[in-house]
Order: C-alpha cells, then sequence, then structure tokens
C-alpha cells in the first residue's frame, strides 16, 4: 500500500483552522489513511487539502473504482456532513456518501471526474436553478445534529475576526465588525431549512462526465435560505448595482425568498469577504465594494 503524508502547507492550515489540537491527528495521518483503505479495501493515491482537512483520492483494489476518501482532525465536522448528505442522498446536484467511519472522522464519497470549480461570470444560470431546488425544495425532517444558524454565524464571524487582526491593515474596523455579526445574528434567527452552510463557488463542481454540477463540503446549519445564498450573490460582481441583480435573480428561483432579504445577508456578511479578498490580496477595487456594503447603512 502505498504511504501518504500531509503537504507542510496543509498541516499549517489545518493548525490554523483547528489549533494546536490538531497536531497529534496531523502526526497519525498516514496510519489513519493506512487504517482505512484496509478496511473499505482501497488503494490510496493523491492528497488533495482544504480548510477542514484532506481528501485522499482512492481506487478499489477489487476493480479499480475511484472513491474520495475525506478525513478531518475534528469529529463533529465529519458528523455533520455526514447528516446533511445523508439528508439530500437523493439529490443529483450533491455529492454522493458512499460509507462513514465517524471514530476515525472519515467519509467515503464518490469520485468527481475531471471536475472544476463553477465560475459566475455570465450570472445564475439553469444549473444553479437546479442545485437550489434540491438543496431547499425538500420539505422533510431536517437532521437533529447540526447547529443553529445563530452559532453557525458565531463561529464563522469568530474564525474570520481572528484572521482580520492577524492582517497588518484590517480592511474592516472592530466596530463595523462587531454591528454586522449583531445584524447577521438577529437574522439568523429566522427559519428552519437546512442550509448547506459553505455555498461559495469553491464548493460547487463542473463535473467532467456530463452530469453537471454537484456541490460538496457542507457545513450544514438550521436556518434562513437567504443566508445559502450571499457567496451566489457576491462573487464575481464588480458594484453594488451588480449584486442587487445577482440577488433578484437568486430570489427568483428560491421563492418566496425576497431579494431584499439576500441582499441585508450580503451587507452584514461583506466584513467576512473583505477579508478574505485582503488576506488573498485580491484588488483594493473589490476589497472596497466590500468594505461600503459593511460601512454604509
Amino acid at each position: 500500500m502505498a504511504h501518504v503524508e500531509l503537504p507542510s502547507t496543509a498541516r499549517n492550515r489545518l493548525l490554523d483552522r483547528f489549533g494546536t489540537g490538531a497536531r497529534a491527528w496531523i502526526d497519525d495521518f498516514p496510519a489513519i489513511v493506512s487504517e482505512l483503505c484496509r478496511k473499505w479495501t482501497l488503494e490510496p493515491h493523491t492528497v488533495h487539502t482544504g480548510g477542514t482537512g484532506a481528501i485522499i483520492e482512492c481506487a478499489a483494489r477489487v476493480d479499480g473504482t475511484r472513491y474520495a476518501l475525506k478525513l478531518s482532525p475534528e469529529r463533529t465536522v465529519t458528523e455533520e456532513e455526514a447528516a446533511a448528505l445523508t439528508y439530500w442522498a437523493h439529490a443529483h446536484t450533491v455529492v454522493d456518501l458512499v460509507d462513514t467511519d465517524t471514530t476515525r472522522s472519515a467519509l467515503l464519497l464518490e469520485w468527481l471526474p475531471d471536475a472544476s470549480t463553477l465560475t459566475l461570470d455570465t450570472g445564475v444560470d439553469v444549473e444553479v436553478t437546479g442545485l437550489i431546488a434540491d438543496l431547499f425544495g425538500r420539505q422533510r425532517v431536517p437532521p437533529s445534529n447540526v447547529p443553529s444558524g445563530r452559532e453557525r454565524v458565531d463561529f464563522v464571524f469568530e474564525l474570520w475576526d481572528r484572521r482580520r487582526r492577524a492582517l497588518a491593515d484590517p480592511p474592516i474596523s472592530t466596530e463595523v465588525w462587531h454591528r454586522c455579526h449583531t445584524a447577521a445574528r438577529d437574522m439568523a434567527g429566522d427559519g428552519d431549512s437546512l442550509l448547506h452552510g459553505d455555498l461559495h463557488p469553491g464548493n460547487i463542481l463542473r463535473v467532467g462526465d456530463g452530469r453537471g454540477i454537484v456541490a460538496i463540503d457542507p457545513r450544514p446549519c438550521i436556518g434562513d435560505p437567504a443566508m445559502d445564498l450571499v457567496d451566489l450573490a457576491m462573487t464575481g460582481t464588480t458594484s453594488e448595482t451588480q449584486i442587487r441583480s445577482r440577488c433578484r435573480q437568486l430570489a427568483g428561483i428560491a421563492d418566496p425568498i425576497d431579494a431584499d432579504r439576500i441582499w441585508s445577508w450580503c451587507r452584514s456578511f461583506a466584513p467576512l469577504m473583505a477579508v478574505s479578498l485582503a488576506r488573498r490580496d485580491i484588488g483594493t477595487d473589490a476589497v472596497a465594494l466590500m468594505r461600503n456594503l459593511a460601512t454604509v447603512r
């Protein structure tokens, strides 16, 4: 069996995300992968890393079928993702869950061949319409072991506030940050839908086998569907006018979600986007747009 290691960049990212408590898991990573591959009769190949763990491209030893073995240092992340993927098990636009091992914080997922991330250069297209229908069109009782929208809001604002304060020149003041956090938290008390929780274009893949787009990596919570549409409303836009237009597009798809509601979420989450852009050094104009959305009332 091939020996796999986490790249050093992934180690640093996971320590930043989970703290020093993840160090033991990082050190044990090769042994964990070997154990799971023996259990599921897989041969590990390429390691792909992300914000909450790693995905190892594997092949079944029997017939060569490819799978994605997804691991995280935090068991709760795995359990919540498994609950969401089980809820969306029959959704064509959500990645399929094959098996789980929560004792090892592991998910075995279908492999999505020749996948590329979604681009929104021309706005929201018909494929995104299908995804939104799959996510919010199912009137069933959501899983009980996922956090509330308020818990999710608190988590992302606290995580990104640490990153904001680490910047040499933070693009958002502490006063504006706290005001937007409070506004988002107030709105998050509404709604009882299961949300993806991290529905940005990087988590929406266009698959090369003709299947179309597929959502991956949910960080689910229970709340207001408009909250889930913020990244789709803002990514790739260059003006307030474009964002408002995108909000109307999305509201038309996700009826009865109101365009003004999505817009309010965009303004409350704009500080997060500003810090993300600043950390990646993506254009002062884009950062300024997000700063204005967060500041002007």
